[in-house]
């Protein structure tokens, strides 16, 4: 570790930044993970600030997600367990049991590609991060390109199998960089016939047991080879960042559904190719 204690209110700016970015990209269709790393890129950070900051803005996020959907989540784990283990309950409980099963169905897939990718895609954003960040968030822009010109008022409002199938298979590349988890798997649903409402809880909610689950590989990760920073005041920087995650994550649960209800999609769109195409140039030239 570098023991450098100088406080630099420029480079608390830039993790202020990023915990934004985080936040509203992790809600918004547009890649948390590609606008993460353009502006590593952008803001001439640290390639990989370590194991505490990706744990940290994360759970900025996660924080919000469990607080929005507490009722449901109380809902759905009492439900659940009751629906197991009390039979006489289970004509009342059988709607969140099912639910959580479905859950569960649209989990694995990405799960699997988490598990089994996980250290190609570390490697690969290490090498070629901005790269693989411009292709993803091409690839996100050219999907939301492609359903900008519905709008999605109407729909069947319980979630399926087939639709948890679909999501799940879909959220399969969403670990890949740039690939916006919350637009690939909310248009997935909404693609489906799947009511708005019923489209972005299901993807905000299926997004609880994925981040708890990879803030526990990180976890356990610095259990085994421990963290680094580059100095005692980047924890105050990590800090930042983290607030910022949760004030920004909760920003953009305030106006991602008008986004989806008005068609502006397209707009998105747009702005996603601009990054992509800007975080290629800068990864080729920089």
């Amino acid at each position: 570790m570098i023991l450098n204690t100088t406080f630099d209110f420029l480079e608390l700016l830039k993790y202020f930044i990023l915990g934004m970015i985080q936040g509203l990209t992790e809600v918004l269709p547009i890649s948390s993970s590609g606008h993460v790393m353009l502006f590593k890129l952008l803001l001439d950070l640290q390639a990989d600030e370590g194991l505490l900051f990706m744990i940290l803005v994360n759970s900025g996020s996660l924080v919000v997600f469990l607080f929005v959907y507490r009722k449901d989540l109380r809902e759905m784990i009492v439900g659940f367990f009751r629906y197991i283990f009390y039979p006489k309950m289970r004509t009342i409980d059988r709607q969140q049991f099912l639910f959580v099963l479905k859950l569960g169905i649209a989990t694995v897939p990405a799960a699997l590609t988490g598990f089994l990718l996980s250290d190609l895609i570390d490697q690969g954003l290490i090498l070629y991060g901005g790269l693989f960040s411009g292709i993803g968030l091409l690839l996100t822009a050219t999907v939301l390109l492609f359903v900008s010109q519905r709008r999605f008022l109407s729909g069947h409002k319980e979630i399926s199998y087939k639709d948890a199938f679909l999501v799940g298979i879909v959220q399969a590349i969403t670990p890949l960089p740039g690939v916006s988890r919350s637009g690939m798997t909310t248009v997935a649903a909404l693609g489906n016939d799947v009511h708005i409402d019923s489209a972005i809880r299901f993807s905000f909610l299926l997004y609880i047991p994925l981040s708890i689950g990879s803030l526990g590989i990180l976890v356990a990760k610095i259990f085994t080879t421990g963290f680094e920073t580059l100095g005692t005041q980047y924890y105050i920087y990590y800090i930042v960042a983290f607030f910022a995650s949760v004030i920004f994550t909760a920003v953009g649960f305030l106006i991602i559904k008008p986004i989806f209800k008005t068609g502006k999609l397209r707009y998105f769109s747009l702005y996603c190719f601009g990054a992509g195409a800007l975080s290629i140039l800068l990864f080729l030239f920089k």
